[in-house]
């Protein structure tokens, strides 16, 4: 998540510095301005999908153990 947050952020400077029309194409939101928080929370829910799934079907079962 850190990863997306990050590019997030850089995706926004870049279009801070270069401004105007250039700018706002790079961002690629088609005008929506939740686009960031939108692909956040999709991260979010990602890496929680990723965690139980892993959780799960881990083979050792270590995790189930120590709850």
């Amino acid at each position: 998540m850190s990863v997306a947050a990050a590019y997030e952020i850089i995706e926004w400077q870049y279009a801070v510095i270069d401004g105007g029309e250039a700018g706002l194409e790079v961002l690629g939101s088609q005008g929506d301005i939740w686009d960031a928080q939108k692909d956040m929370l999709a991260d979010t829910l990602g890496a929680l999908t990723s965690l139980v799934v892993f959780m799960f079907t881990r083979p050792d079962k270590r995790l189930k153990a120590s709850r």
